[in-house]
Order: structure tokens, then sequence, then C-alpha cells
């Protein structure tokens, strides 16, 4: 693996040299991704190889000195195999780091983005939900007053209205008892 040196302080790698464990960390497992390309890489068909190449650079695959110089092997072939293809060039930002600095600042700017999208939602969502419960609120007090005042017997009047049919029952009652009273008075004086 890394190997360290203690004249400079640096940590070597394969053909460079660290300054930091995670750098040479790094090119390690960017090696070990290099061997395991190479075992399934067939250098007899440069569009195969083409298409390795571009994936590894339009992805952003390597990012160490181990990487780039495997990109450069890769490019050089084909030049030399596939003249006629076009073969995009490395980006220079690759090697300098400010394609990771802007990278960085855009998603960034992306998760504020999202966060002031999910935020309004959360506002609007509350909003609607404050909305229909107000006039959930007020429906249900429009039918209790409904209720209240109808004349057909529900849950909240039902006693009263029972006890104002039977009282008007009871009336009539007793007012046909009484004039069913009075004809029979009339009926016994007419016999008499």
């Amino acid at each position: 693996m890394a190997e360290s040196t203690s004249a400079e302080n640096r940590i070597e790698q394969g053909y460079f040299s660290f300054l930091t464990v995670e750098g040479a960390e790094a090119a390690v497992t960017e090696a070990e991704k290099i061997k395991r390309l190479e075992k399934q890489l067939d250098y007899g068909k440069p569009g195969m190889v083409l298409a390795l190449y571009k994936k590894a650079v339009e992805g952003r695959v390597f990012s160490t000195p181990e990487g780039f110089a495997y990109l450069l092997k890769l490019r050089e072939y084909l030049k030399k195999n596939a003249p006629e293809e076009n073969v995009p060039g490395i980006p220079v930002e690759v090697f300098t780091g400010e394609d990771k600095e802007r990278a960085e600042k855009a998603r960034a700017e992306e998760k504020i983005a999202a966060l002031k999208e999910a935020n309004h939602v959360l506002r609007t969502g509350r909003v609607t939900q404050r909305i229909i419960i107000v006039f959930l609120g007020i429906g249900i007090i429009i039918m209790m007053v409904i209720a209240t005042l109808s004349d057909s017997p529900n849950i909240l009047n039902y006693e009263r209205v029972l006890q104002d049919r039977y009282s008007s029952w009871e009336q009539e009652l007793k007012d046909r008892e009484e004039s069913v009273r009075e004809r029979e008075l009339e009926l016994k004086r007419q016999e008499k």
C-alpha cells in the first residue's frame, strides 16, 4: 500500500508522493479501480476504450495523479488506434480542484433552494389547513343552528320535540273527550 519516506515527510504511492495519508489512500483506491478496469478492458476494441474514457472523464471518476495518468494512457491509445473518433480532452479543473469548489457551491445552492421550496410548501400547506379548519368549523356551527331550529327530531332536540308532540296529542285527547261528554249529556237530555 502506501509507503512513508521520513526524509521529506511525504507518502510514496506508485509514481507519486503525497503530503497527506488521505491523498495516498485515495491514490491506492484509484490504483485498485484501474487494475479492475484493466482486467475487463479489451484494447482490441477501441470503441469500448472510448466509451470507458468518456464515462471516466464526464463522471469525474478519477481525482488523483494515479487516475489522471491512466486517463492520459487511455487518451494516447485512442489517438493512435481511433484517430477518426472525437476524443474529448481531460478538463483542466479536474487537476486544479476548481471544479470541486464550483460543484460544492452549486450543491450548497441547490440544497438551499430545495429547503426554501420545502419551507414554502409547508407554509402553503399550513395556510390551506387553517382555511379548511375554519370552513369546517363554520359548517359545524351552521349545522348545529339548523338542527336546533328544525322541527324534526334529531339528537339535539328530540326530547323537546317528543314532549311537544305528546302534549299536543294529550290536549287533542282532552278536547275530544270533552266533546264526547258534551254529546253524551246532550243525548241524555234529549232522551228524557
